[in-house]
C-alpha cells in the first residue's frame, strides 16, 4: 500500500470518528445544551452544572432568581409564593461572588429578571479562588456551545449517560438541588451526627480561608467590588433584592470559630451591611433589605439525632439546610410567617446591637466547650 493510499484511509477514518462522536454527542446531550430529548434523564449534567445553569437561564428568561452556593441550591424553592414566575435557582455549590455577579449579569441580559435572592456566604467572599474553572466566562457564549459537540469528554459523559438512564440528575428543572439525594448521602455515611462531625473539622481549616478584607485568596481582588456591581446593577435596571444571611445549623458557627474567631464573622456580617448602604448612598436609593436568619434560634440550634436512623427536620448538616427551613425563611421575607422571632433586619442603626445579642444568644444556646470536645476530640 502505496503512502498515500494509507494517508488517505487514516484520514478518512479519521473524519468518520469525528463525524460518529459529534452525532452521539448531539443525539444524547449529556448536558442538555442542545435542547435534545431522546435521552430523558442526563446525570451526567451535574459535573458541568455552571454551564448547565447558564443554559437553562436563556430558556426560561425567568423574571426572578436565587443566588448563592450549595446552601441556596438545598433551601430555596422556586415554585414557593415568595418568587415571582419563572423562577429559576441560579446558585451553584462553592460559588465565589464573581461567579454569581456574572450569573446575575447573564440574566439580566434575559431581559425579563425583576427580583433577586441574594444568600450570602462568608466563604463566597473570601474564597480560595474566584471562580472554579479557568474559563468560566466562556460559560456565558451559548452560541458557541457547538465548539464541545467533537469533545472527547463530552462522548465520554454521552456514553455515561446513555448507560444511567435510570440515574437522574440531582438538580431538578427549576434548578434546585433533589433533597432526595442528600438524604441517601447522609444514610450512608451513618446519619447526620457523623456526618456533621466529620464535615466540621475541615470546613473551615485550611490557611486559606483566613478572614483578609473580603478577598479571593488566589488573585488578591476585592470580593466587595464585584458585591458592589451586583448592587448597582439591581439598582440600575429597577430589580427588587434581597439580601439575607442564611440559617445554617449554629454548629457551623462553633466550627468557624474554631479554625477562624467568630468574631470575624461578626465584622464580615457588618461590613456587607454597611457596605449596602453605602452604595445606596451613592445610588440615592433606598438601600436593600438585609435579614440576618443565621442567628441562634431553635430553628438553627434544632437536636442533632445520635440514632444515625433518624431524620433532622430542617437540615442536613451543619452547613446546608432542608427546603422546610428555606420555606420559613421566604416566609418570613413575605411577612406571612408564624416564627416572627426568627430572623432580624439589620441596618446601621441596629447592627451593633444585634452583633452584642449574637454574643449572648451564644452562650444561651450552645455549650462551646462540650461541643469542641465532641467534634475536635483529638484537641483535648
Amino acid at each position: 500500500m502505496s503512502n498515500k493510499r494509507f494517508l488517505k484511509i487514516v484520514f478518512g477514518l479519521s473524519i468518520l470518528g469525528a463525524l460518529f462522536v459529534g452525532s452521539v454527542n448531539y443525539v444524547v446531550d449529556p448536558y442538555g445544551i442542545y435542547k435534545i430529548d431522546v435521552f430523558k434523564n442526563k446525570p451526567e449534567q451535574d459535573k458541568n452544572i455552571r454551564l448547565v445553569k447558564v443554559v437553562k437561564v436563556s430558556e426560561i428568561k425567568p423574571t426572578s432568581i436565587s443566588l448563592g452556593t450549595s446552601r441556596t441550591e438545598y433551601g430555596y424553592n422556586p415554585n414557593h409564593e415568595y418568587f415571582s414566575k419563572p423562577s429559576y435557582n441560579l446558585a451553584v455549590s462553592g460559588a465565589s461572588l464573581y461567579e454569581n455577579r456574572l450569573y446575575l449579569e447573564h440574566s439580566i441580559k434575559q431581559g425579563n429578571l425583576k427580583e433577586v435572592l441574594l444568600v450570602t456566604d462568608w466563604r463566597m467572599f473570601n474564597d480560595p479562588k474566584m471562580k472554579k474553572s479557568f474559563d468560566f466566562e466562556n460559560s456565558f457564549h451559548i452560541e458557541n456551545n457547538y465548539k464541545y459537540i467533537f469533545s472527547v469528554d463530552l462522548f465520554k459523559s454521552s456514553i455515561r449517560t446513555i448507560l444511567n438512564q435510570k440515574t437522574k440528575s440531582e438538580y431538578l428543572e427549576n434548578g434546585q438541588r433533589d433533597w432526595n439525594f442528600n438524604q441517601g448521602n447522609i444514610d450512608k455515611e451513618g446519619g447526620h451526627l457523623k456526618v456533621m462531625n466529620k464535615d466540621e473539622k475541615d470546613y473551615y481549616k485550611k490557611s486559606t480561608y483566613k478572614y483578609n478584607s473580603n478577598i479571593y485568596q488566589d488573585t488578591k481582588k476585592s470580593s466587595f467590588e464585584d458585591f458592589r456591581k451586583i448592587l448597582e446593577l439591581c439598582y440600575e435596571n429597577n430589580i427588587k433584592l434581597d439580601i439575607i444571611f442564611g440559617p445554617s445549623h449554629i454548629r457551623q458557627w462553633e466550627a468557624y470559630d474554631y479554625y477562624q474567631d467568630i468574631e470575624t464573622w461578626y465584622k464580615w456580617k457588618k461590613d456587607v451591611v454597611l457596605f449596602v448602604e453605602k452604595i445606596a448612598n451613592e445610588q440615592n436609593q433606598k438601600p436593600y433589605r438585609v435579614m440576618d436568619f443565621s442567628v441562634y434560634h431553635e430553628l438553627t440550634a434544632e437536636k442533632v439525632p445520635t440514632d444515625p436512623k433518624e431524620k433532622m427536620k430542617y437540615h442536613w448538616e451543619a452547613s446546608h439546610y432542608k427546603k422546610e427551613l428555606g420555606d420559613i425563611v421566604l416566609n418570613r421575607l413575605l411577612g406571612v410567617s408564624s416564627y416572627k422571632d426568627f430572623g432580624v433586619e439589620v441596618s446601621s442603626q441596629n447592627i451593633d446591637n444585634h452583633i452584642r445579642n449574637l454574643r449572648d444568644d451564644r452562650v444561651k444556646f450552645i455549650d462551646t466547650k462540650a461541643y469542641r470536645k465532641g467534634v475536635f476530640i483529638s484537641r483535648f
